[in-house]
């Protein structure tokens, strides 16, 4: 961009309330108080990631309109408007109501702020000097982290919080209305290094949003970094303290730096919540990695000043990363290590690339591993203790039979009893009522346990266990306790579980039940989720991440192969990655008889 040179001083304070009014409305309303409205309004589930999809598609749009509109000459007005725009959606949305309401809500919510922050990042350096850039948004990203951690405004409803964000934007918007900017010329960089950084970027938005998603899902890593006033206050400090010292090192050219010390806070706090180390500052050290990051990811698009470069970085970066790192902590109450390392190698590998540091970031990468809940966890042993304490070994064993081919068929494979006897106390069932829980958390998605244990009826007709749904209302957590311990039952087993799953077959002398009672076996069992005629549709589907298909729609009209027996296979043991469950109970004839049945519902 060939601008004019300055026609004015720069406006230091200015371009960090502008900054400050963008991350404050981002942080107390977009992530914070419009989310705990949605939750209360819908719960957790498939209507919360609609919304979330909503607001991340919106950004996304917001970020490219920003992008087309961006003229020099209009940028005072533009970023007004934005402002403008962006309180507008938040009174707006303290009427919304409805999945579909709250959906478009987001949307535009999500289209302002994608709007706002192109603009404001495209256009800084109508403000302030690029020599002076980091120093700006620095205090712009520190203040408002802080003031986002101020008790009464951390603790304000989600009404307060709206009103307190609209007022942020609409406050920037007056600051700037009647300004005359003068352009300040700056350094660009080149169309690879712009990628290189956006994929920096993205690493630490999709480590920080992870990490963020199950800290405020989980109540004990909650408590450990955000309860009480004095812990409030000193996040506060930090975050002003970070971001100050971020963008004094941006001015002195120390980017690379920066990033990596991001994320090796990042990384500290990850492991030390993983671990239980909630002590000694760890959650100070996860502000001070955010703060630091999130200057310098401003810093890097103002810097450069090409509108194109700022969509790039808050589309894919922010918007997508965000999506990324929300989307793949579903289910955890840990930060996984291999999350970790993950991120690390992405940075690495941006930074550096081709050389003997990315090959070992690809090593990093090639060693992560599908990831669940760790009996080393201390949400698992709580939930052990509900387990316990609910009385589920009366009906439920943890015991399978060495050597019985019906049981590790059913059930998984056996573990030692050396292994069982090491439980404080061990659990091997009273009488075995139900199906056997040695190995479920390798035949039972957490969605599909959290759903059964609120409505077991319902997703299994005539179970004759009772509905644990108070675990989950109840503030305690106990809910999610119980369901990440299931989830850990299995550790370690896996692969031998689905070698059985894959290689078994129904006996050749195994006949079928009939067309009619396989129809009612579908009826009674099935078509809760998979709908009466195999759509996708029956009244549990939207309640899944990972809805059942149509099997009337073209991609799924043909059983691959004529394979019956792999029908039957997913009848009897489930799918793996979904909420899909197996039958293992029943017997060769009705799972048989089932698969032609849906065999017939495919064409």
């Amino acid at each position: 961009m060939n601008e004019a040179g300055p026609t004015r001083g720069d406006n230091l304070g200015l371009a960090a309330l502008a900054v400050a009014a963008t991350y404050g409305y981002f942080l107390l309303f977009a992530e914070f108080s419009f989310l705990s409205q949605v939750r209360e309004l819908l719960g957790e589930g498939r209507g919360l990631r609609g919304v979330m999809a909503g607001l991340g598609a919106g950004g996304v749009g917001g970020s490219l309109l920003a992008w087309g509109r961006f003229r020099p000459e209009r940028f005072v007005r533009e970023l007004s408007w934005s402002y403008l725009a962006c309180a507008a959606m938040a009174v707006i949305s303290l009427a919304a109501s409805g999945l579909i309401g709250l959906t478009l809500t987001a949307a535009g919510i999500g289209l302002a702020l994608g709007w706002n922050t192109v603009t404001l990042a495209s256009g800084l350096r109508a403000l302030v000097r690029p020599e002076r850039l980091g120093w700006g948004i620095g205090l712009g990203t520190g203040a408002a982290y802080a003031f986002c951690n101020v008790p009464v405004i951390f603790t304000a409803g989600p009404a307060g919080q709206a009103g307190i964000s609209a007022g942020l934007v609409l406050a920037a918007a007056v600051g700037l209305w009647r300004m005359e900017p003068g352009w300040f010329r700056g350094p660009t960089v080149s169309r690879v290094s712009v990628w290189r950084w956006v994929g920096v970027f993205l690493a630490l938005v999709w480590l920080d949003s992870a990490a963020f998603y199950i800290i405020q899902q989980t109540s004990g890593l909650r408590e450990a970094t955000w309860a009480g006033e004095s812990r409030l206050w000193g996040n506060a400090m930090v975050h002003l303290g970070a971001a100050l010292l971020a963008g004094w090192c941006w001015d002195r050219g120390w980017s690379r730096g920066l990033v990596g010390v991001a994320w090796v806070a990042l990384a500290g706090a990850c492991f030390a919540l993983g671990a239980n180390r909630s002590g000694g500052g760890t959650g100070f050290l996860y502000a001070g990695g955010v703060s630091i990051y999130s200057t310098a990811l401003v810093a890097f698009a103002a810097r450069d000043g090409r509108p194109w470069v700022a969509a790039a970085v808050f589309a894919v970066a922010g918007w997508v990363g965000s999506a990324l790192g929300i989307g793949l902590a579903q289910d955890l109450h840990r930060v996984p290590v291999e999350f970790v390392l993950a991120s690390g190698a992405g940075l690495v590998l941006a930074l550096q690339p081709w050389r003997r540091s990315g090959l070992v970031a690809l090593a990093l990468l090639a060693w992560v591993r599908p990831v669940r809940a760790e009996e080393g966890d201390p949400l698992v042993a709580r939930g052990r203790a509900v387990y316990i304490a609910e009385g589920c070994m009366h009906c439920h064993s943890q015991y399978v039979r060495p050597g019985v081919k019906s049981d590790v068929e059913r059930w998984g494979p056996a573990h030692p009893l050396t292994e069982l006897l090491r439980g404080a106390p061990p659990l091997p069932g009273n009488r075995r009522q139900g199906p056997d829980l040695t190995n479920v958390g390798n035949r039972r998605s957490a969605e599909w346990n959290r759903l059964h244990l609120q409505a077991p009826r319902t997703v299994s007709p005539g179970s004759r266990m009772p509905s644990y749904r108070h675990l989950f209302t109840s503030a305690d957590g106990r809910g999610e306790a119980l369901v990440a311990y299931l989830a850990s039952l299995g550790e370690g087993t896996a692969g031998e579980h689905w070698e059985t799953a894959l290689t078994w077959r129904p006996p050749n002398q195994a006949g079928a039940v009939t067309a009619v009672q396989a129809a009612k076996l579908f009826a009674q069992n099935c078509a809760q989720c998979h709908g009466p005629q195999g759509r996708g549709d029956g009244p549990l589907a939207a309640r899944f991440l990972v809805p059942p298909p149509d099997w009337t729609s073209e991609a799924w009209r043909r059983v691959p192969d004529g394979d019956e027996a792999g029908l039957a296979r997913v009848i009897k043991f489930g799918s793996p990655g979904t909420a899909m469950a197996g039958h293992e109970a029943w017997a060769d004839d009705e799972i048989v008889g089932l698969a032609r049945h849906v065999k017939m519902l495919h064409k």
